[in-house]
This record gives C-alpha cells, sequence and structure tokens, in this order.
C-alpha cells in the first residue's frame, strides 16, 4: 500500500496520522474497519473473478466500497498496518463455526508481532469477528464488551474460540509460514469453486461499537450488544433488499444485480421448501 492510499485508508476510517503507533491504534483501525466496511460475498456469488493484485483490491474494496471477504479485507488491512510500520504477516486458518475440524483453511487473517507479544488481527469473520486484536503467546481468556474469547495455544496452532454471551469455536489458525501464494489458492477456491460456501450463500455484515447486523441469504438480523434488543427480518423483494445494502450495509450495488441475487436466493428458498 502506497502512502497515498494509506491517507485515503485513513481518512475513510475518520482516523489521523499519528506521531507514534501502538496496540491502541491497531484496535482503532480494526474497529473503525469493520464499522465502515462490510463483509460480503455478494461479488462472490456472481461468478466474478475477483483480482487481489493490491491495487485492484484497494480499489473495489476501498474506493468502489462493493464489499468482501476475508482474503480482501484482511489483505488490505495487513498492507495499511506494514504500511504504518507494524510487523505483520498473513495467516491461514480452519473455519470451525460448522462443528468440524476438518474443513478446508480458507480463512484469512493477520498475524502482528508487537513489543515481543504476538497477536491475531481480523476484520474479514463476518458478524462474529472480534473487535480487538487476540493475544496468542499462550492459552487465555479475552474480554471484548460482553463477548469472552478463549484461545488455546499449541506449539503449532492456536484456537479461538466465543465463550460468552453463546459458545462457538470460530477458527483454528496454522502458525506456518504463510506466502501471498498461499492465500490466492484459498481465496480462488473460495470464490470460484461450484461448492463454497460464498459462491452459493449471500452473507453480508457489518459490526459498529455495539450493533452486529447480518444478512444470510433472504434474512435480516440485527443485534444490539448493549440493550440485547434482536430483530429478524425476512426479505421479501429485490427493492428491500437493495435498500438494506445500501442504507444498513453501505454497498453500492447495482438494481440489476440485487435481482440477480435475490432471484438467485428466492428460487434456493423455494426449493428448500
Amino acid at each position: 500500500m502506497n502512502q497515498t492510499q494509506l491517507t485515503t485508508y485513513l481518512s475513510k476510517l475518520d482516523i489521523e496520522k499519528q506521531a507514534s503507533y501502538d496496540l491502541a491504534l491497531v484496535s482503532q483501525i480494526v474497529q473503525a474497519h469493520i464499522k465502515h466496511y462490510s463483509f460480503s460475498s455478494f461479488n462472490a456469488m456472481q461468478n466474478k473473478l475477483l483480482s487481489v493484485d493490491n491495487d485492484d483490491l484497494f480499489e473495489r474494496l476501498i474506493m468502489q466500497q462493493q464489499g468482501g471477504y476475508c482474503f480482501e479485507h484482511n489483505k488490505v488491512a495487513m498492507l495499511a498496518l506494514r504500511a504504518l510500520g507494524f510487523e505483520v504477516s498473513p495467516l491461514l486458518g480452519r473455519v470451525l463455526l460448522n462443528g468440524t475440524t476438518t474443513n478446508p483453511r480458507t480463512h484469512r487473517l493477520t498475524h502482528l508481532k508487537y513489543n515481543g507479544a504476538a497477536y491475531l488481527v481480523d476484520v474479514g469473520f463476518g458478524v462474529k469477528t472480534p473487535r480487538i486484536p487476540i493475544p496468542i503467546d499462550r492459552s487465555t481468556q479475552v474480554r471484548e464488551g460482553i463477548n469472552l474469547y478463549q484461545v488455546e495455544r499449541t506449539a503449532h496452532s492456536v484456537t479461538v474460540s466465543l465463550v460468552q454471551p453463546e459458545q462457538i469455536s470460530l477458527y483454528q489458525v496454522d502458525l506456518l509460514d504463510t506466502y501471498e501464494s498461499d492465500c490466492d489458492v484459498g481465496h480462488f477456491y473460495s470464490h470460484q469453486h461450484p461448492e463454497a460456501s460464498f459462491v452459493n450463500n449471500l452473507v453480508v455484515s457489518r459490526i459498529s461499537e455495539h450493533e452486529r447486523f447480518v444478512l444470510r441469504n433472504l434474512t435480516y438480523l440485527y443485534l444490539n450488544e448493549l440493550t440485547g434488543e434482536q430483530i429478524e427480518v425476512s426479505i421479501e423483494s429485490v427493492t428491500q433488499l437493495l435498500e438494506l445494502l445500501s442504507n444498513i450495509f453501505y454497498l453500492e450495488p447495482t438494481v440489476c444485480e440485487v435481482r440477480w441475487i435475490f432471484d438467485k436466493m428466492l428460487t434456493r428458498r423455494q426449493q428448500a421448501n
């Protein structure tokens, strides 16, 4: 990421360049990123070949606000942290949300080393994305608001689970040397394989200071972590879907794209019934 792109990125996140860079700034970037830029499988569902070339990715994700998933969001965030002088590198992990421990390594995260300690930085895990860097040097528990995370460290991997307000394993990350070419393989599978989850399911989410918004196929869910308020809405029209994507998730799709996605999801729902 060049300095012009870095300045633009921080400006869009409402973050000013600072004289010194610390872990608090990393947390600030994570929280601002997941608040401003939605996780989204919208492009992956449309059979688009999504370049992760640095400039192409910055244009699509940051300038055009098309949304993206872990291989897009976490690469941009990693490049920004590197441009700020942080020691960062990519890592890959297995998503454990479905309870299966043999899932492929299709989740990209960022490995941060700061002041002799190691952290996972993640801005691309959908609605379950932690708002803070997760320390991984030892097994421990980390709290952020109502969310309590369990970190289980072994010699070669780290597993992160959510303990409160619900119990669910998030991912197992292999602490191996990981290269962009490794990430490219996972990225290609995740948006081009006909059976990949994001090719077949609409998943869009955004996270603010105390709220989580998520769209799963044709169901919209809202959670306020301060008040406990929860709302679930069934999406019944192209107009309703377009308004949610635009007003809640800050995406700017065309009406034709939204209609195509809606029809695909509606057909799947009807077939399931």
